[in-house]
């Protein structure tokens, strides 16, 4: 990678620098010294890794707290080996064994692709898994084929509807992928809830505030302190009532279709971190060479074009790419804290 420094990390002013080898190296070192597989720990550091170079850093190493009570707490099976079923000639029918979706989306992501290239159109549908990490990384390879993807999952409930008084969504998020023509996808991600749950976590570590009608506090009165929302409260919907349709859909499509628990159907609603969670996945994608027929990325290039000309905002997702060319000059800059931490990963729980 171009630009990497000081693979054992140097610090300066608070912060500790890393190579993208170095990172990916201690996140695996962690993973396996918490009871993950060799074939898992490897999946998991990756996706530490991406989080890191393309952001959001909310899912990097910051998140190795929550993998690591699931991973400690006996919650996530680390060494487990996901099945898949071809249901039909477009459906694959994914058990992922009470592990880590990534694992499961990353040995049959060739099965979906195989697919849909043969029916056009072909469908993921993943149950008994977790996912922490974002959609982004899930769907990138997709479009990566020269493929239209299309996923969203479901968390444990943190969400009321708009209007709700009980946490009945997760923060369900959703994302979408396409090709275009001689340059990376475009590749987006995007909770349903006004912030995600990650970003609150992030800022109650410092007590930052969050945006207005973001989250209710555990006496339902909207609030703007981090820390409130977190101790008991409740994540809204974005946009009122339009983002809470959307995941009432994704209740519908990545837990009802697939088999996988609705936020509501908590194993545990007690548990803290990830316990329980049993998410359901579905990722759809389709060929645009079947769908559209040839010329499908000359047709992208049209609309981005005239996107252009309406505003000088980027490209949904485009801001992945220049974190991207950031981090692959410069390397990665953990808090030094947050490192600190992760190392004490590698000692035995107490």
């Amino acid at each position: 990678m171009a630009g990497e420094r000081d693979a054992g990390g140097s610090t300066k002013g608070g912060k500790a620098h890393l190579s993208f080898d170095a990172a990916r190296a201690l996140a695996h070192e962690v993973f396996l010294a918490n009871g993950c597989s060799g074939d898992v720990a490897a999946i998991l550091a990756d996706v530490i890794l991406l989080c890191e170079r393309d952001g959001p850093t909310s899912h990097g190493f910051f998140s190795m707290y929550n993998y690591m009570f699931g991973l400690r707490g006996g919650h996530v099976n680390g060494v487990g080996e996901p099945t898949a079923q071809r249901a039909s000639p477009g459906v694959i029918r994914v058990d992922g064994d009470n592990g880590y979706g990534q694992v499961a989306i990353r040995r049959f992501r060739p099965d979906l692709i195989e697919a849909t290239r043969e029916t056009g159109i072909a469908t993921m549908a993943i149950r008994n898994a977790h996912n922490i990490g974002p959609l982004r990384h899930d769907l990138e390879p997709l479009a990566d084929a020269g493929l239209v993807a299309f996923t969203c999952v479901v968390s444990r409930p943190h969400m009321t509807p708009h209007g709700g008084t009980k946490k009945l969504f997760g923060t369900d998020p959703i994302a979408f992928a396409c090709p275009r023509r001689d340059a990376e996808p475009i590749v987006w991600d995007m909770a349903t809830s006004a912030v995600s749950l990650m970003e609150i976590k992030v800022a109650a570590e410092t007590g930052e505030a969050i945006p207005p009608n973001a989250a209710v506090d555990k006496h339902g009165e909207p609030t703007t302190d981090s820390r409130a929302a977190s101790d008991g409260g409740m994540l809204l919907p974005f946009a009122g009532h339009k983002g809470s349709a959307i995941a009432f859909m994704v209740e519908l499509l990545a837990a009802g279709l697939t088999g996988g628990r609705f936020a509501f159907e908590d194993a545990d609603p007690d548990a803290k971190g990830y316990a329980g969670a049993n998410r359901g996945q579905t990722i759809i994608a389709m060929d645009p060479e079947v769908l559209h027929g040839p010329g499908f990325t000359d047709r992208v290039a049209d609309f981005l074009a005239a996107y252009g000309d309406s505003t000088d905002q980027r490209i949904p997702g485009d801001g992945r790419l220049a974190r991207r060319q950031r981090a692959s000059a410069e390397g990665i800059f953990l808090n030094t804290g947050l490192l600190e931490t992760v190392r004490g990963f590698l000692k035995p729980c107490a």
